[in-house]
């Protein structure tokens, strides 16, 4: 049976059992995060493009080197500040709520599931960038205690993760024939944009059977988004798409869910919606979902934190120009600026951001 929820009130990645043997998943290719900054290793900046054009998923090993050290050190740490934010009082959580913002407090249930008006089970809570990089007193709205005294670890977190996703869009400037300032001017850390870490927990199983939905199918909405959990929970659809398609709750394509099982020392990079409009469709936004962990893994809560890199606010959402990338008619581009797109999808999951 599984264990009672008050049991496991600490982030305790230490005591967590394996994640098991029996259940179907995918394979992805590992990059090394210290070879890609190096600028050195071609056959590595390969592997990287080869995966962004394939399924946009890949594991990236963070060790031997700083910006890598500060995410897998810190990662940990914003969980436990997560956790101290949802010990809080609901009423008091609620006072920051995301009510018409991407930032802020999910309750449980704000998430439409499935097409049948199912909701999530997961809550999360979303540190916007642009709050954690600059002094107080330039905010644009009240944190939680809890988030302001561990504001020095977020922004740390924040440029270290921004920095990841820059070096990424960087090597796929290059294998596109993109001018790489393309990508670097649309990702501007100090500029204001939808960025923020988002710290989820999603409660132990209920039941012995699968799945109750913690996140729903979906394609992240922004550029590059960089994952760092330590149960299963995550899935990922078996076969690839390039269609970035606002409100597709389903796959549209045939296949099969497969779990991605988390790998030591490494975070989960994929890639979003926005990278798919850049391109025109030369690279994937991978499909994914979270349930409950397999096994005796889904007796814990599960953790996640992580960064989301997406175009500033006023970018407009636009083909780059490239000599590997596809024409497309000026008339059939949709011309929105990257706030606009951003809210699109969100409310095309069932986002609620008036309660």
């Amino acid at each position: 049976m599984p264990h009672k929820e008050e049991d496991y009130t600490e982030f305790t990645p230490d005591l967590y059992p394996p994640f098991p043997d029996n259940v179907p998943t995918v394979e992805l290719q590992t990059i090394t995060l210290s070879k890609i900054l190096s600028g050195g290793d071609a056959a590595e900046r390969d592997r990287v493009f080869q995966a962004c054009v394939g399924r946009g998923f890949f594991y990236l090993a963070l060790e031997g080197c700083e910006v890598g050290e500060t995410i897998l050190n810190g990662a940990g740490r914003v969980a436990l500040t997560g956790e101290r934010v949802f010990k809080l009082p609901f009423e008091e959580k609620m006072q920051y709520k995301m009510a018409k913002t991407l930032f802020g407090y999910k309750q449980a249930g704000a998430t439409a599931a499935d097409k049948n008006g199912v909701r999530d089970t997961a809550e999360f809570f979303n540190v916007g960038k642009n709050d954690m990089i600059v002094p107080n007193d330039r905010m644009g709205r009240p944190w939680p205690s809890a988030i302001l005294d561990a504001k020095p670890l977020l922004a740390d977190y924040i440029k270290s993760a921004h920095s990841v996703g820059l070096t990424i869009l960087a090597i796929l400037a290059e294998k596109l024939g993109i001018d790489p300032s393309e990508f670097a001017n649309r990702h501007r850390i100090e500029e204001p944009s939808g960025d923020h870490i988002r710290i989820t927990r999603g409660p132990p199983r209920e039941t012995e059977e699968l799945p109750e939905i913690q996140t729903p199918s979906h394609t992240d909405f922004g550029t590059i988004t960089i994952l760092m959990n330590w149960l299963g929970g995550l899935q990922v659809w078996s076969e690839s798409s390039r269609k970035a398609q606002i409100g597709l709750d389903e796959p549209d394509v045939p296949g099969e869910w497969l779990w991605v099982k988390p790998k030591r020392g490494c975070a989960i990079i994929n890639l979003g919606d926005a990278a798919v409009r850049f391109t025109n469709s030369v690279l994937c936004s991978g499909r994914h979902r979270v349930i409950p962990s397999p096994g005796v893994q889904g007796r814990w809560p599960r953790y996640s934190v992580v960064y989301f890199v997406r175009p500033e606010d006023q970018c407009t959402m636009e083909r780059l120009q490239g000599k590997g990338v596809p024409q497309i008619p000026e008339e059939e581009s949709e011309k929105l600026t990257a706030h606009e797109w951003i809210f699109r999808q969100a409310a095309s999951l069932g986002n609620r951001f008036d309660n």
